[in-house]
């Protein structure tokens, strides 16, 4: 299997979605529905892909506001998050009392859980259960490549100052589930732009 990986990023914050694609059947994922989805719904239409689901890293506003226009030009698909972080798509309950959006509503979202592969058509993902800057931040998997929300960026790692996270769970996580990864392994971040594991082991000032 060929995975081609195509990232848009909003104006706004500067958070990018990604589009992952097996070239060979065109089965497609979104992973992490920004601000400002017209980019990814042309970008959909451009690779006529056929698309299965949208998995959230993590339900911050600016990975999930741009669901309901993403279910309204391209549904029905499946929508997956970590169980950790479900109330913020079945329920509208923000992530963070300090940001109060209109949050998408998903009747019954699928579960991304550590241990058991996120199938979506042809591909497969390995999930890894990185919290910290959420209590249920996801990193996906597939082939040589790392979707690591707002775990690690280039250069820098997420927040952790919010009432919900966990600054030891976060460096916990990059450390035991992320740099143990080979060093080749691309990182697609939810900010910023890609990376290695290789170069963040050698560079990241957080992890030094």
């Amino acid at each position: 299997m060929t995975v081609r990986v195509e990232a848009v990023a909003d104006q706004r914050f500067g958070t990018n979605s990604y589009l992952v694609e097996d070239e060979e059947t065109k089965d497609a994922v979104i992973i992490d529905a920004n601000i400002e989805p017209q980019g990814m719904i042309q970008l959909v239409g451009k690779r006529g892909v056929h698309l299965k689901a949208v998995l959230l890293t993590h339900t911050d506003v600016d990975h999930i506001a741009g669901l309901p226009e993403l279910i309204d030009a391209l549904g029905p698909f499946a929508v997956a998050v970590h169980d950790a972080e479900k109330d913020a798509v079945m329920h509208g309950k923000p992530l963070r009392r300090q940001f109060t959006f209109n949050l998408p509503i998903v009747i019954e979202p699928e579960s991304l859980e550590e241990g058991v592969p996120y199938r979506a058509g042809s591909l497969e993902f390995e999930v890894l259960h990185t919290p910290g800057h959420s209590p249920g931040g996801v990193t996906l998997k597939i082939g040589e490549n790392l979707f690591t929300g707002d775990a690690l960026f280039a250069g820098s790692i997420g927040r952790s100052d919010f009432d919900n996270s966990d600054g030891d769970a976060l460096l916990e996580g990059i450390r035991t589930k992320l740099l143990s990864q080979p060093d080749e392994l691309v990182v697609y971040s939810g900010h910023g732009p890609a990376t290695t594991i290789g170069r963040e082991k050698r560079s990241n000032p957080f992890l030094q």
